[in-house]
């Protein structure tokens, strides 16, 4: 693992274990039941190719946090249905719909939706809802076939709310100094107690490689008091890195000689060898 900057500090995270006993751990055990559901819900229509579409938020509830459930449930339904049917990469089918100018409003069922049919390359559609209930989450989704519209048993869970799952929208203090490299008389935070986060179980069955980045607020004493993710995996990966880097200590940067609060990138680099 690495966090990024002039003095980057480099580790490799080869560790396989799995699912353990963590916040994030019910919301994504949540996810692999709803998975289960939809999975058999999926098996008679015999798809060729599903696609989950970014789920929409009749209450207002944000967009990144529907964005993020979306690419997760995709992550499971690729793991755990890989042998019945090919699940298109998530982000992929954002951006080709993106090009296409169509929005997870326009794939709802009726006639938009066989408007936009001969563009979508999945023969099944995955769309939901997303809904903030108090301190948790009212997820509904629903396979559509493309070709006729039609709409199957609409499946339901609620989500609970995790730390990481909020820190997606919590913005880090606007005053702290944001810094990369030394520079400007700062010197950058060292880590001094920083134990590798494991692999989640669906990225080991994926052997997903790769990196994801967040932004970390180190105390003046080293400690870690907010994260925040910049750039994710998937997978559960980020829930398994935001749980490991809460708990790093360091060696709290300094200015002119001064230890001092500062938010540094940090990069961590997943990889089965």
């Amino acid at each position: 693992m690495r966090y990024s900057g002039l003095g980057r500090y480099f580790a490799t995270v080869l560790l396989w274990s799995f699912l353990s006993a963590m916040p994030g751990a019910a919301q994504i055990a949540q996810i692999r039941e709803i998975v289960s559901r939809l999975d058999k819900e999926l098996k008679p229509l015999k798809p060729r190719m599903v696609a989950v579409v970014d789920f929409r938020s009749p209450d207002g509830a944000n967009k990144v946090q529907a964005h993020y459930l979306a690419w997760l449930l995709s992550n499971t339904l690729e793991v755990d249905g890989r042998k019945k049917f090919a699940v298109a990469d998530h982000r992929t089918f954002d951006r080709d719909l993106a090009q296409l100018h169509l929005t997870p409003e326009a794939l709802i069922p009726g006639d938009p939706l066989r408007s936009a049919a001969s563009s979508i390359g999945a023969d099944v559609l995955v769309i939901g809802t997303l809904e903030k209930r108090g301190s948790s989450y009212f997820l509904e989704v629903t396979p559509v076939r493309v070709l006729d519209s039609e709409t199957f048993a609409p499946l339901s869970t609620t989500l609970e709310s995790t730390e990481f799952f909020e820190s997606i929208l919590r913005p880090l203090p606007a005053e702290v100094p944001r810094i990369s490299a030394v520079s400007h008389g700062y010197s950058m935070p060292s880590c001094i107690r920083c134990p590798d986060p494991s692999y989640s179980e669906p990225a080991r069955q994926a052997k997903i490689n790769g990196a994801l980045v967040f932004e970390v607020l180190v105390s003046t004493s080293g400690e870690v008091t907010h994260l925040r993710p910049v750039k994710m995996l998937g997978y559960g990966l980020d829930e398994r890195a935001f749980e490991a880097i809460k708990r790093w200590k360091f060696k709290p940067a300094t200015k002119d000689g001064t230890p001092v609060q500062v938010i540094v990138p940090i990069e961590v680099t997943f990889r089965i060898e």
